[in-house]
């Protein structure tokens, strides 16, 4: 997990208790806010649009120097309010959270992020993008043996479905902070 060429996209997932979406998606804003004014992070927070899966969240940031980002993870984690505010948004969720990293392709900007929607295909390596325009990004930790297709926006309506055993995750954010 060294250096990259380019632009790496990290994501930290996490699934909010159903009886309290409403108290996690504040607390999940409130520390990522937190951490955004501690740290030079940026981290962006998401929903995911599926009335199925009410309380998946999501906290993004992009990065092009892994060892900064390291650094900036590890000060952060030492900062005397961060387990108040990592803990008051833990509280409300289940499971364990799941840390994904990627590396973007050649050719994207330094300064890419995500705009207000996203969606993403994570998918087995070697399978074709999903649309025209989403962008390629190969598994840098947590996803092994997978690509990730990123679209700013929805997916068109001419996009192929998913077939649940094609082992594709088929998802849709909504920025929340």
């Amino acid at each position: 997990m060294g250096e990259t060429a380019g632009v790496q996209l990290f994501q930290r997932r996490r699934w909010l208790q159903a009886d309290h979406l409403d108290d996690g998606l504040a607390a999940f804003v409130c520390q990522l806010a937190w951490i955004n004014d501690q740290t030079g992070l940026e981290m962006a927070g998401w929903r995911l649009v599926d009335e199925g899966r009410p309380g998946a969240i999501l906290a993004t940031t992009t990065y092009v120097d892994h060892a900064w980002f390291l650094a900036e993870v590890a000060r952060l984690q030492t900062l005397p309010g961060y387990g108040p505010v990592n803990d008051a948004t833990a509280v409300l969720t289940v499971g364990e959270d799941a840390f994904e990293r990627w590396d973007s392709t050649a050719g994207l900007p330094t300064g890419w992020a995500p705009g207000a929607m996203f969606s993403q295909a994570t998918v087995p390596e070697g399978t074709p993008s999903r649309c025209e325009g989403a962008t390629r990004w190969t598994n840098a930790e947590g996803s092994v043996g997978r690509l990730a297709w990123v679209l700013d926006g929805e997916w068109p309506d001419d996009c192929p479905t998913v077939d649940p055993a094609s082992g594709i995750r088929l998802e849709g954010w909504v920025r929340i902070h």
